[in-house]
């Protein structure tokens, strides 16, 4: 049996844990399968800072060299997607998160840890969770940003499997 993974989210002061989630949308709240309708980015301001990671079930040796990046999705006007990999988890807010913008090659991906810090995840290892470390997303828009739902964007995670 190979291993599979789904993502997972955490929102709230209590770092509330959602596996299998359906999407990984920014808004105005924080909130797991955020509709983008209900809670649009105003423009001007930031989403609300996401923390999503890869969970890990099945059975494997060893997964390492976990990356992700921004792989499909055009950027309008004035958008930028912030990223950092392996961030620590703290209450999602609308402040500026200062982090680099999003990697969109697999050459300049992020490298991903697992939730306890190691480069790869070991199954069955004592303590081991089968999570990633967190990646934290956020969109920024200026008043220069168009109104209205901007471009849908496709995030690639890969891994080497042992």
């Amino acid at each position: 049996m190979a291993a599979t993974f789904t993502w997972s989210e955490s929102n709230g002061a209590g770092q509330v844990v959602t596996d299998g989630i359906t999407n990984v949308n920014t808004g105005s709240n924080d909130s797991v399968n955020l509709n983008t309708t209900t809670y649009p980015v105003t423009r001007g301001q930031n989403s609300f800072s996401k923390y999503i990671r890869a969970k890990f079930t099945g059975t494997w040796s060893v997964i390492s060299n976990i990356k992700f990046w921004k792989s499909l999705g055009t950027l309008v006007t004035d958008e930028t997607v912030k990223a950092s990999a392996n961030a620590a988890y703290a209450t999602p807010s609308q402040t500026g998160t200062g982090d680099s913008n999003i990697p969109t090659t697999e050459g300049t991906a992020l490298a991903l840890n697992s939730m306890e810090g190691a480069t790869t995840i070991v199954y069955g290892g004592s303590g081991v969770s089968g999570y990633t470390g967190y990646i934290r997303l956020q969109t920024q828009t200026t008043v220069s940003t168009p109104s209205g739902a901007v471009n849908q964007k496709t995030y690639t995670i890969q891994f080497d499997e042992v």
